[in-house]
């Protein structure tokens, strides 16, 4: 899977250093909303895995995608804080908008 860490650790507050990974290969990004909300976005570059996870300060899960077979990671609008996540099928793509109203949105 392709994913260029440097501009991800532009759009996101921090890289979580104990359960990243970068010999394995794994890696796991977190921001802090003004709202309370947290967005943690982990991936495996190997196994080609990616999870999004949106939370608040209680550790209470709002939602949770995990998406298996994906060929890249790549950032749409530096500025706005919009990524998408790319099957290798091509068949489904998840976008992650940090700031935006709507968080994540799955599409096939």
């Amino acid at each position: 899977m392709k994913a260029d860490i440097t501009e991800l650790l532009i759009l996101f507050d921090e890289i979580d250093k104990f359960a990243t990974n970068e010999e394995l290969g794994v890696y796991w990004f977190r921001f802090a909303r003004s709202d309370g909300a947290i967005i943690t976005l982990s991936f495996s570059i190997y196994e080609c895995d990616a999870s999004v996870l949106v939370y608040n300060k209680n550790d209470v899960a709002f939602a949770h995608i995990r998406m298996k077979k994906c060929s890249e990671i790549r950032i749409l609008d530096e500025s706005k804080k919009c990524l998408e996540i790319i099957h290798d099928d091509n068949k489904g793509r998840c976008f992650l908008h940090l700031t935006g109203d709507s968080i994540v949105t799955y599409e096939e």
